[in-house]
């Protein structure tokens, strides 16, 4: 996930709302995706072949597990796409920068397969697309290469697919790694993708998008100062990151509910140091 220092949750309060909000967008869009891949990853790792007499369930194939996985699945692809949307609202000139036209071609396949899916309930009643092994929310397959001398190949449909034959003949792929679970592979109906192409994508552009938006904010900074007259060595205020509260509520002797004095906790997250909202210092957390 984004660092908390990071001008993606550091978001200056002296650029515009729709700015800060661009930039928020972005950062939950990012950590979105890394937070589905990761946890897709996960459920990968703990599936394992049925042998000395386990059952498919003691080997990870359940139903949570593969719900789990195809869920994941698609909601890395939203964030992905999401993520390909939000770019293409900042003002990056022309012609865009090379590091932002190679992350529209690496992740282009995320649009696709996401538009591919839009159009789902309409194939269902016309029969488009619908043909045996193309499972209502697709395929997904990944290698486990954390055996020696090989990998195991996985895929999980979403069923209804009697055609296991031909899920299996996509899987002889080579792989590059080891000692993980790694390759992941998602097809659905005449689209298909691979994630880990893609998360490394994203992890390689906003490395690098991250310079060119701060270079952007502190010339917005530093144009807005100078204009007021102020002085450029002045904290500049930040907008806070997240904030989470809870109350802790009490049934009233006839009947609601209700609060008492400290019953109210909020956490406030920020990045390190001092935060300056309404000219008031606010120590962070």
């Amino acid at each position: 996930m984004l660092h908390p220092t990071s001008i993606f949750r550091r978001i200056p309060t002296a650029i515009s709302l729709s700015q800060r909000r661009l930039l928020g967008a972005l950062a939950y869009a990012n950590d979105g995706a890394e937070l589905s891949f990761e946890r897709l990853k996960e459920a990968a790792r703990a599936y394992h072949l049925p042998a000395d007499g386990l059952s498919y369930e003691e080997c990870g194939w359940v139903p949570t597990n593969r719900l789990s996985i195809i869920t994941d699945a698609w909601a890395c692809i939203d964030h992905l796409n999401r993520a390909r949307k939000l770019v293409q609202r900042f003002p990056c000139g022309e012609p865009p920068p090379p590091e932002l036209v190679h992350f529209l071609d690496a992740t282009a396949p995320a649009n696709r397969i996401r538009n591919r899916l839009q159009h789902l309930d309409e194939d269902i009643i016309s029969g488009a697309n619908c043909v045996e092994g193309n499972p209502v929310l697709g395929t997904l397959s990944w290698a486990d290469a954390r055996t020696a001398g090989g990998h195991i190949r996985y895929s999980i449909s979403s069923g209804p697919s009697i055609d296991g034959g031909k899920m299996a003949g996509l899987q002889i792929i080579d792989v590059d790694g080891a000692e993980d679970v790694l390759d992941f592979r998602l097809m659905a109906a005449d689209q298909s993708v691979q994630l880990d192409q893609m998360m490394k994508a994203l992890a390689d552009f906003m490395d690098t998008f991250e310079v060119t938006v701060s270079r952007a904010v502190i010339s917005t900074l530093r144009a807005a100062v100078v204009e007021k007259g102020e002085s450029l060595e002045l904290p500049r205020p930040h907008g806070i990151a997240d904030m989470t509260m809870a109350i802790r509520m009490k049934r009233k002797p006839g009947g609601g509910w209700k609060s008492g004095n400290g019953d109210c906790f909020a956490i406030v997250e920020v990045p390190a140091g001092d935060f300056y909202i309404n000219h008031e210092p606010i120590e962070s957390a």
